[in-house]
């Protein structure tokens, strides 16, 4: 059995989502059969719950999206042609209903629009924030992200590095730090010998215990500008990761490889 109250919960999701983002196609059904039974203008939803955000958003935020504020501009004008309008009971329904009935009438149409409005307000409000939350997190460096992740997700584990025989790794440290539920992490080194990009870059590999550990998880390509200090390199694992057991760092031609040869194996982290 349908529940009202979550079709309209649902139904207020999906439209905050798609005045931010782009909606899947499942998505995009889901939306369409819920405002098949559903008396919200999804435009007027767009001006209104936009117009709440940006009046409410501090000025030290990001702004808007520019296809949102283009949005605004085009519902303004049929908004408050349709906020008239629904306002005014037509004159069959003046006909029919006695005068007190008709105040009534009117003060339930005005209630239900201001809390229609209200939450509509709320549903975008919480997303636009989420949106200016990612936008602030891309704008961290490489040092205060990894320190947000050990923060801020509990099942964040750090792995030691341990350097091999090979030349680049003399003296080497540092470690890596994964989050299995956010699919992130970072490296961390300190010594590893810097390299000319048009030679050889570093290149991560990630073993999964749920892979064949011929064929690692390929983390990124990077390079190495500076020995002193550390330095901090972010994770772009190409597959998700299930099991991390191993991480590898090899020395590969520029633009790394698909499946490495292991000849140069500069670091290992294992669990």
């Amino acid at each position: 059995m349908n529940d009202p109250q979550h079709n309209d919960e649902r139904l207020l999701e999906l439209l905050a989502d798609r005045s931010l983002f782009e909606l899947s196609a499942d998505q995009q059904a889901e939306l369409r059969a819920l405002l098949a039974n559903s008396n919200i203008d999804p435009d007027s939803f767009d001006s209104a719950a936009a117009l709440a955000a940006a009046a409410l958003t501090p000025v030290s935020h990001e702004p808007l999206p520019a296809h949102l504020r283009q949005k605004i501009a085009a519902a303004a004008p049929a908004h408050l042609a349709t906020a008239r309008k629904s306002t005014t009971p037509s004159s069959a329904t003046q006909t029919f209903v006695a005068p007190a009935s008709r105040t009534s009438l009117s003060r339930g149409i005005r209630f239900q629009e201001v809390v229609a409005w209200c939450a509509a307000a709320a549903c975008l409000m919480f997303a636009f924030y989420n949106w200016s939350a990612t936008q602030r997190a891309t704008n961290l460096t490489a040092s205060e992200a990894r320190a947000a992740l050990l923060r801020e997700a509990p099942d964040a584990t750090t792995f030691d590095w341990t350097a091999t025989p090979d030349p680049t790794a003399k003296g080497a440290t540092g470690n890596v730090v994964w989050s299995n539920a956010k699919q992130q992490g970072y490296l961390d080194f300190k010594g590893l010998a810097m390299n000319d990009p048009k030679v050889n870059q570093y290149q991560l590999w990630i073993f999964d215990g749920n892979q064949d550990e011929r064929y690692p998880i390929d983390g990124g390509v990077f390079d190495i500008e500076s020995m002193t200090g550390d330095v901090i390199v972010p994770i772009n694992a190409k597959l998700h990761v299930v099991d991390p057991k191993m991480f590898a760092i090899t020395v590969e031609k520029p633009g790394g490889v698909v499946v490495s040869s292991r000849e140069r194996i500069a670091l290992l982290a294992k669990r």
